[in-house]
């Protein structure tokens, strides 16, 4: 059963800003683990990566399906990386998160072990409600539509009740062909398929009034218009 509505978010550069380094550091020891693991020079290894994401969405897909890779042998080598000194807290996404009114899940193409790290680096790990990650996913990543549906079904959401937040545009499409309110983090408002874009995750309250099942709550206001859940702009924080 629901129990109010649903935000989920994505994780890499949408609950920290691009500014932050770490899915650059990520995404470099992708590059490192397809040239270690197939013996190949860089050049190619790119060329490689870039056709398993055309075919399968991830790296790992195409290297589990081409190679026989392991996918815990995968995931423990790219996101071996020193996560509390990349990323700082933001208590400014506390705050925000905490004048949400509903659950609050993170949804990743990352391992679940990884997202936790992150999201304790942030200190936002206790406000989530659940970390479903690639694992959860059975390998099967954004945006194949596989992974929302599953996600809709274990919390007992219905689309038309859940939000999501996401840095990349091509995973909010599915989101939003189940009814979810899908809105793009750092986007492009001339080009965004979503329903609503934000220049930062923190700014999620200027958006809320366009997402329904606000309406039942506050009178009809989106909770988050003042008070805890304020926007960077309303506390003079941007």
């Amino acid at each position: 059963m629901s129990n109010g509505p649903l935000f989920i978010f994505d994780l890499d550069n949408t609950l920290y800003p691009p500014e932050v380094t770490l899915w650059r550091i990520v995404d470099e020891r992708i590059e490192e683990y397809v040239r270690r693991k197939l013996g190949t020079d860089p050049e190619t290894a790119h060329r490689m990566r870039k056709a398993f994401l055309a075919e399968f969405g991830t790296t790992l897909r195409g290297l589990m399906h081409h190679h026989g890779v392991s996918p815990d042998d995968y995931l423990e080598f790219v996101h071996d990386v020193p996560i509390p000194e990349i990323v700082p807290p933001r208590p400014e996404l506390r705050e925000m998160l905490s004048g949400l009114p509903g659950r609050c899940v993170v949804f990743t193409n990352g391992s679940e072990g990884y997202a936790r790290r992150v999201l304790d680096a942030l200190g936002v790990a206790g406000m989530m409600e659940g970390i479903y990650g690639i694992e959860f996913m059975e390998y099967i990543a954004k945006p194949s539509p596989y992974p929302y549906a599953k996600l809709l079904r274990v919390t007992g959401a219905r689309g038309e009740d859940s939000l999501l937040c996401e840095d990349s545009r091509n995973n909010l499409l599915p989101a939003r062909e189940l009814g979810m309110f899908t809105v793009w983090v750092g986007g492009n408002e001339k080009e965004s398929p979503a329903h609503a874009v934000v220049k930062d995750v923190c700014d999620l309250p200027d958006v809320l009034h366009g997402f329904p099942p606000m309406s039942r709550w506050n009178g009809g206001a989106a909770r988050g218009a003042s008070g805890n859940g304020a926007s960077r702009k309303a506390r003079g924080t941007e």
